[in-house]
Order: structure tokens, then C-alpha cells, then sequence
């Protein structure tokens, strides 16, 4: 009843005392039981939480979350976040390309599938790649935007679907739209320098592309897919010379490994012909790059030269275009299509200025005494890219007048230098050396010639 003393208690017997200590001590048992249950809860959901798996679940919820609210570039880190857990999350990667696609990136769509496909060998998520491309290729060419990179990025898929029914029929309706913006410029197919133009190195890698497929999987729309594309669609256009080397080797696979028609023969036949013809020319453009105008004496009445002359002279049907007056050069060929077949011809000094040196084949008749007359000319490069002051040689071996000592005139064959200097207005020196490299050798300007011929 009200507070009782130290000695009282002490009292307390021992079997009280015990019993008492026993119960104190279950408590404290069972308190520290429960304790340990809830710290190995806890461990259980932390480990749980630290697997792999679940943290890439996570990070896959927060991006779906973030979509949902159009915080796209939230969600594009968050499927990042799961892809660095895991590079085999084939969700995390489709849900990542959907946001790009969301905010209209998609060459960063494209890129995440493919690297997916890569990561995973997925079917899916390159089936998906695919489609990204075929419907990033006809928005494009639905804008008028189409070029040759479009028709690149199609033809990616039709390599990884040999038998792509939808590749082929948008790579034909791509044909017409991507090209047909250079059908007013013979320069512009290949020749413009625009990097985002229609460059032979882009067109030839589709070409043999094209041909590798058809070999693979050979089928009657491939083949007149590749019969399409083998010609551009400009009726006239310029290739750089080293270009239509290699131009000719595709359009002879072309031929050997799938089919050919007139045009293909046509442009092989151009093709052909002006490499025979740069051999001919060959030898006298090293020694002209040099200097050495003098040999042009010996190549104007060569059998070689002479060989080719008569052909355009005397009109006998070559794939060279045949005019009076034939350039040579070293730079370009312009390829022109008349009638469903093809000519072509060298590009002269006007055409471009910056050549390393033109020849022009004289393909006129004049006769000495029943001597057909042998010409020549040459143009050589500009100096420091200035085409003026502009010099052009002639050669002509031909029967004249020349001195031959005490003031006599001898007719017979002999050879005539004139050297004509234009300046950018118009004006031009002309300087002539009669009977050249020969013993009665003499100079005139044509003022002087002119007087003569008028008194």
C-alpha cells in the first residue's frame, strides 16, 4: 500500500526473484527476435532492389511515365538508363526509338534500332529499323526533299530483304523524283560538288549494291530496277574521265550479270571508244605538259593521228560525236542521248577552262596539189587558274612558199607554227613561223600577212 522500503523488498524470496528475472529476459528475447525479422526484411527488399533486372523494369516505367506526359527527353535518358543496365532490353530500346520519332529525330531512331538489332539479333526491332527508314524515304521524297542519300537509305533495306516488294517499288518511284532535278544541267549529275548532290561515288556504291542483291536473289523487278538505274535519267550529263573508267566497268557487270538493252551498249560503246582515243593521246599530252611544242611536228602527220583524223573526215560512223573541229581533253566526257542511244565527246577550253590542256583534232579537208593538209592545235592549262592571257598553238603541215636563199620562193611541204595570245578583252597577238624546225624558217605577225595579203 503506499511506497515500501528497500529492506522490504530485498525480502522478496529468491524463487519470486528468479521467476521475475526469467520473464524480463523472454521479453528482451523476443524483442530482439523481432527485431532481427525486420532487419532481414529489409535486407531481402534492398538486395532485391539492387538486381539487374528490377532496376532496368524501373527505368523502363519512369521513361513510359515521362512519354505519357510528352517529357520525351526525360524518357530518352530514363530507356538510356535501362540500356547501360541492360544491352539486351529489347523494350527499352523500342520505347527509346518511339520518343526520338515523338520529337522527330529520326536518324537518332534509326541509329538506336539498328544498334538494338546489333546488341540483340532481334527480327523485331529490325523490322521496326526498316520501316523507320521506308517511311523517313517517303516523307521525303513527298516534301520534294528525295536524293540520293534517300534512295541509299532504301536500298539498306532491300539489302537486309532481298525480296522487299515495297524497296523496289519505292526505289523505281525514287528514280524519277531524285533525278530528275539535273536534267537541265550536264554538270549537275556528277560534276557540281555539292555533297549532298548525286556524286559518282554515291551513284556507283548503289549500282554495284544493287547488282550484289540481284545476284543473290535474282528476280524480273530487280532486273529492271538495275536496267533503270545503270543510265540517269538526264539526257545529258558529264562524267570526270577517271569516273567513266570505272562507269564502264559497272555497266559491263551490268551486262554480264543481269541483262543490257540498246542504251547500256550505247554508253559501253562512248565509254570504250574514249579510252582509245586517250591513248592515242597519251604520249604528245606528257610532252606538251612539259613544254615540248615542238613535238607536235611528228604527232600531226603519225599514223595514229592521221588514223583517227580520216575517221571524221571521211564520216564513218564512230560513237565520238563528229564535227570540224574535235576537242581532246583529259578532265570529262559529256555523254548526250539522241534517239535511245548515246554519243559523246571530250569537253573543250570553254567548256572547262580549268583543264590541264586541250588538243583539237583538225577534221577539215584542204588540199595542196591533191595533198590532204594535216592540223592541229593545243590550248594549255591556265596559269595560277587564270585562263587569260589565253594561248592557243596550231600546227599545220602543209605545201607553201619558202625561202630558199637569194630571195626565191620554193613550193613544198613544210610545217607552220601560229601562236595566237587572247586577253580577257577580246584582243589577240597571232604570230606565224613559216617553214618551222626547217632550214629557211621565218616569223611573221599577222598584221604583216594581213598588208601582204591586201597589197
Amino acid at each position: 500500500m503506499g511506497y515500501r522500503s528497500k529492506d522490504k523488498t530485498i525480502k522478496v524470496s529468491s524463487g519470486k526473484r528468479r521467476r521475475r528475472s526469467n520473464k524480463k529476459f523472454n521479453i528482451r528475447m523476443i524483442a530482439a527476435l523481432s527485431g532481427a525479422v525486420v532487419i532481414g526484411v529489409v535486407a531481402i527488399y534492398v538486395v532485391y532492389s539492387s538486381l539487374p533486372f528490377v532496376k532496368v523494369s524501373k527505368a523502363i516505367a519512369a521513361g513510359n511515365r515521362y512519354s505519357e506526359n510528352a517529357e520525351y527527353d526525360a524518357a530518352i535518358n530514363s530507356y538510356s538508363e535501362a540500356i547501360e543496365i541492360d544491352s539486351g532490353s529489347v523494350t527499352a530500346y523500342n520505347n527509346m526509338a518511339s520518343a526520338y520519332l515523338s520529337i522527330d529525330d529520326t536518324e537518332s531512331a534509326k541509329k538506336v534500332l539498328y544498334d538494338g538489332w546489333q546488341n540483340t539479333e532481334n527480327e523485331a526491332l529490325l523490322g521496326n529499323y526498316l520501316t523507320v527508314i521506308m517511311n523517313d524515304a517517303v516523307n521525303s521524297m513527298n516534301k520534294g526533299e528525295g536524293n540520293i542519300d534517300t534512295v541509299l537509305s532504301v536500298m539498306e533495306v532491300l539489302e537486309q530483304d532481298n525480296t522487299n516488294a515495297d524497296a523496289i517499288e519505292l526505289l523505281s518511284a525514287a528514280y524519277d523524283r531524285c533525278f530528275s532535278a539535273y536534267t537541265n544541267d550536264p554538270n549537275g549529275l556528277f560534276r557540281n560538288g555539292d555533297e549532298n548532290g548525286c556524286s559518282f561515288a554515291k551513284y556507283s556504291d548503289l549500282l554495284r549494291r544493287m547488282i550484289t542483291v540481284y545476284e543473290n536473289t535474282p528476280s524480273e523487278e530487280l532486273k529492271a530496277l538495275i536496267l533503270k538505274y545503270a543510265i540517269p535519267v538526264a539526257d545529258s550529263f558529264t562524267i570526270n574521265y577517271e569516273d567513266a573508267v570505272s562507269y564502264k566497268a559497272i555497266l559491263e557487270r551490268v551486262r554480264e550479270a543481269v541483262a543490257t538493252n540498246d542504251e547500256i551498249d550505247s554508253a559501253i560503246a562512248c565509254l570504250v571508244n574514249a579510252e582509245g582515243v586517250q591513248e592515242i593521246f597519251a604520249d604528245i599530252f606528257t610532252q606538251l605538259d612539259v613544254g615540248n611544242v615542238d613535238e607536235l611536228r611528228d604527232f600531226v602527220v603519225s599514223e595514229k593521228y592521221l588514223t583517227l583524223r580520216d575517221v571524221f573526215l571521211n564520216n564513218i560512223e564512230t560513237p565520238q560525236e563528229n564535227t570540224t573541229y574535235v576537242a581532246i581533253s583529259r578532265e570529262a566526257i559529256i555523254l548526250n542521248r539522241n534517239d535511245g542511244k548515246f554519243s559523246y565527246r571530250f569537253l573543250n577550253f570553254e567548256e572547262n577552262p580549268q583543264t590541264k590542256g586541250v588538243i583539237t583534232l583538225w577534221a577539215n579537208y584542204f588540199e595542196d596539189d591533191g595533198v590532204q593538209r594535216c592540223s592541229i592545235s593545243y590550248e594549255p592549262e591556265s596559269v595560277n587558274g587564270n585562263p587569260y592571257p589565253h594561248t592557243k598553238y596550231s600546227v599545220t603541215y602543209l605545201k607553201s612558199y619558202t625561202n630558199s636563199g637569194k630571195n626565191t620562193k620554193v613550193a613544198k611541204m613544210n610545217y607552220r607554227l601560229c601562236t595566237e595570245i587572247t586577253d580577257e578583252n577580246g584582243e589577240t597577238d597571232e604570230t606565224i613561223i613559216g617553214d618551222w624546225g626547217g632550214d629557211n624558217e621565218y616569223v611573221m605577225d599577222i598584221d604583216t600577212i594581213e598588208s601582204r595579203i591586201k597589197a
